[in-house]
């Protein structure tokens, strides 16, 4: 893991002295209310109505994996809650003047805290909100909860935004006033949140490829807001590392060849509804594999002829035992403890699988035998020959 940048804002690690002028230099560019103050960067100061932005240039490459870690203080709450409305950790292609609306909305959500249809959130953005009020419409679960959030283009946008994990029970307190440390990790494609050092907060499947150029690049920054409570939104330190981010979700980076407009809604992952097979010739396929179903894509192979997978491509996730955390994979999966119960034991479980019978070669995500395979996101894309 290779560092891109540390900042410290009581340090000179983000200063570089200018040659002709005594003011540091900053790496950071602020919109809206926020402000370089002399030890933190402040979003938003402890007025009502107010919202602001930072961002970090140049753009990060995120898509291969990152990780952040920064230390916030929230302080001085007043107004409706007391306190509100919270800050974002945010991934968006739109520019470093990126900004949206006040109050609920965050400063990367659709609306102007009264859900002002004019007030457009950040296109194209994935945010991780630390969110310090209970919006009942929102159907919030408290005024102390994160929530990974995603918007899509101006004219999809709604409220609330589309939620791809929420963590519903925080144990520490978000606006006590005491600094925290907050460390947001992306192993594609899973993103986890953790505070102070804890378990993760929120661990959810989030492809970044809806929020970064063709590169795999995206500007990174915060972005904060208050409606009628208010409070300081103040970061301390950032420290941004991305490349060689190891995984062990064996995931395969390709471009997926398959169209998101058949995208199942309301996944992370984009994950058709049902098989899609094309003969590219004679014996030779090009199957697109779903992963919420078992079995889901088969081929006429009445002589039981040997099948030859090449040009293996993609990714899955399914819910572990609990129900809450996912797991991940490409083609190869994740060794399975125990092994036995999976519909090929001998494969890892989330491979790519396939069996011959009744005629037919099928083709599956491994998993538990009987388990339900409804959950699963996900595809694999691959070619097949029958020999």
């Amino acid at each position: 893991m290779s560092a891109i940048m540390v900042l410290s804002f009581a340090s000179s690690a983000i200063a570089q002295e200018s040659k002709e002028s005594s003011q540091p230099k900053l790496d950071v560019h602020i919109v809206g209310a926020a402000e370089i103050l002399k030890d933190r960067l402040r979003l938003t100061p402890a007025r009502p109505q107010t919202v602001g932005a930072a961002w970090f240039p140049p753009k990060k490459h995120v898509t291969s994996g990152f990780e952040v870690i920064f230390k916030f203080q929230l302080t001085k709450q007043g107004g409706l809650g007391p306190g509100a409305d919270g800050f974002a950790f945010v991934l968006q292609d739109q520019g470093l003047n990126a900004l949206a609306g006040r109050g609920s909305a965050g400063g990367f959500a659709f609306g102007d805290g009264m859900h002002d249809r004019f007030s457009p959130g950040i296109p194209h953005s994935v945010a991780v909100f630390f969110d310090t009020f209970r919006n009942y419409d929102a159907d919030d679960p408290s005024d102390n909860f994160i929530a990974i959030c995603t918007n899509g283009p101006i004219s999809k946008m709604h409220w609330p935004p589309l939620r791809l994990g929420v963590g519903k029970k925080l144990k520490i307190h978000l606006k006590d006033g005491r600094v925290h440390t907050a460390r947001i990790r992306y192993l594609p494609p899973l993103m986890a949140v953790y505070l102070d050092d804890g378990e993760p907060e929120v661990r959810v499947p989030v492809d970044l490829s809806t929020v970064a150029d063709s590169s795999g690049f995206s500007y990174v920054g915060f972005t904060a807001s208050t409606g009628n409570g208010y409070e300081n939104h103040d970061i301390l330190t950032w420290d941004f590392r991305t490349e060689q981010v190891s995984s062990d979700a064996t995931v395969v980076s390709s471009d997926i060849r398959f169209l998101p407009t058949y995208c199942l809604e309301g996944r992370n992952l984009c994950t058709p509804s049902e098989a899609v097979i094309e003969q590219k010739g004679p014996g030779v396929y090009h199957v697109v594999l779903p992963a919420h179903l078992e079995w889901g894509a088969s081929l006429p192979n009445p002589d039981a002829r040997p099948a030859t997978v090449s040009g293996r491509l993609g990714k899955v996730c399914w819910l572990d035992g609990n129900a809450r955390v996912f797991d991940c994979s490409g083609p190869n999966g994740v060794p399975s403890y125990p092994p036995s119960g999976l519909l090929v034991p001998e494969s890892n479980r989330g491979a790519l699988v396939m069996k011959t019978e009744g005629g037919r070669t099928w083709f599956s995500v491994n998993g538990p035998k009987g388990s339900d395979f409804s959950k699963n996101q996900g595809l694999f894309e691959f070619d097949v020959r029958l020999n």
